[in-house]
């Protein structure tokens, strides 16, 4: 018998559950949730929302209380990133150094998860998602009262990305309060957009003038830091959500865009009177544990959101063995010296003193193996401090150089705000009214030679000006 999947995806207006069994999708439903109960991810009616999610299991009689959980994107991070080769011990500290200097968060207040994907050869690269941990616990703490375990987790753009059968692709999902956009290339998110709405009840004229502003610039972005790999003028939008009810919408879009509109399909059967697009974001979720067929693994298919404080403790059949075998070891051990007892007082006293040296050298024994394993530590923190003042001494005037070349190329109306440097990485903040201006800028700095790699990792707007961060890969 197939297993049943059931996944709960909750945002601030709505809570939507499915359930799967193999390729068959079982059980769709879905409740509203009226402005004040949940706000920007947060549960501010606890007792209300746990009534609402209670309520809507048994109405449609879910029993099970294991669930994989979907939420929103807005708030959430995603970075990708590439590292020199690192031996295992090493990789977590140092992909969590990078996503301390990188993310404009401290770390303190996010839940990081992160998988290593493929890359070539001497290099390592990774994808890391950042949630917040307030939302994150407000809503676990929610659902715990609910009588829910969630075993896993994951944010919505992620969830949909697994639902298009192709390693290149651009996503586009629209629901009441946010839009999210992403691009997906070699299996991997990269960028990944979440987009509150400025209010509630726009018109999809309103909508859909925000959503093609928002996706053009997002793909232009992505273009301005792939110039090698650009979007192909033919590559469809996939689209999800309340937009993929609208075809006349969808149309519009297509025609604005010159490429085709197309609705997210579900690898699952179901029937007819089953509203696909409301639901995809739950059929993204199951793809984490089930494999309808004809899917592409994702290199992300391993990655789970939920904080390793909230995962149940998986079961270990080794242990098991481990401890009846140490049960066992025990009698064995009780009985041969109840024999010896018997026997002889003196064997009883040589056996006290057998395990009192065997205790003893199993102590040094040990204390050996912790002391190996400082001078482990205490050799690759020397290496590493002595391989960090070779490279700043090597590097010193690249460096330097880096800097003319930086405010050189400087326009006008572009205004530094910060810039640091590590191993050959150089991070630049820049403030500018006029968006292009530091496209061009990017553009410029990629054809000097001091650069590699030419990367605007991210954009905000701030009243009246745009702020970017660029990262500069510095040639060896």
């Amino acid at each position: 018998m197939a297993r049943k999947t059931v996944t709960l995806y909750i945002d601030d207006r709505s809570i939507r559950l499915m359930q799967t069994s193999g390729k068959n999708a079982q059980i769709w439903a879905s409740a509203s949730l009226e402005p004040g109960l949940i706000e920007d991810g947060i549960v501010i009616d606890e007792e209300k929302v746990v009534s609402r999610i209670i309520r809507l299991l048994a109405d449609n009689r879910i029993k099970t209380k294991q669930v994989i959980l979907g939420l929103s994107g807005l708030r959430s991070l995603t970075l990708a990133m590439d590292l020199p080769q690192l031996p295992d011990n090493l990789l977590a500290e140092a992909i969590m150094r990078e996503c301390a200097r990188l993310l404009p968060v401290p770390l303190d207040e996010l839940y990081v998860s992160w998988v290593t994907i493929p890359s070539p050869k001497k290099r390592v690269r990774a994808f890391a998602a950042a949630i917040p941990r307030n939302t994150t616990d407000n809503l676990l703490k929610v659902l715990h009262r609910a009588g829910l375990t969630p075993y896993m987790m994951d944010i919505k753009p992620l969830a949909l990305a697994r639902l298009v059968n192709e390693t290149s692709a651009v996503i586009v999902d629209v629901q009441a309060r946010e839009y999210d956009i992403a691009i997906i290339r070699d299996g991997v998110p990269q960028p990944i957009r979440s987009i509150p709405l400025p209010a509630e009840g726009l018109s999809w004229q309103e909508k859909l003038s925000m959503l093609r502003d928002d996706l053009v610039r997002t793909m232009e972005f992505y273009d301005s830091n792939n110039p090698e790999n650009p979007i192909a003028p033919e590559m469809p939008v996939h689209v999800s959500g309340e937009l993929a009810d609208e075809p006349e919408a969808c149309k519009a879009l297509s025609a604005e865009l010159g490429r085709p509109v197309l609705p997210l399909l579900l690898p699952f059967r179901y029937p007819h009177e089953l509203r696909q697009n409301r639901y995809a974001i739950n059929a993204g979720l199951a793809l984490k544990v089930v494999s309808p067929g004809g899917k592409l693994t994702s290199p992300l298919a391993k990655l789970d959101t939920l904080p390793p404080a909230y995962q149940p403790k998986s079961f270990s059949l080794t242990r098991v063995l481990m401890l009846t075998g140490a049960v066992v070891a025990c009698s064995i051990i009780i009985l041969l010296a109840a024999l010896v007892q018997i026997g002889s007082s003196n064997i009883s006293e040589a056996s006290t003193q057998l395990a009192t040296m065997t205790a003893d050298l199993e102590r040094k024994m040990e204390q050996r193996r912790e002391l190996t394993v400082a001078l482990n530590r205490a050799e690759s923190s020397l290496s590493a401090f002595v391989a960090a003042l070779e490279s700043l001494d090597t590097h010193r005037e690249t460096y330097n150089e880096v800097l003319q070349v930086a405010t050189g190329l400087l326009p006008d109306s572009v205004v530094f705000r910060e810039i640091n440097h590590d191993s050959g990485t150089v991070t630049l903040e820049v403030d500018t009214p006029v968006e292009t201006l530091v496209l061009d800028y990017g553009r410029s700095l990629q054809r000097n030679d001091l650069f590699s790699e030419v990367t605007i990792l991210k954009m905000n707007r701030l009243d009246e000006t745009m702020r970017f961060m660029l990262i500069l890969r510095v040639k060896d």
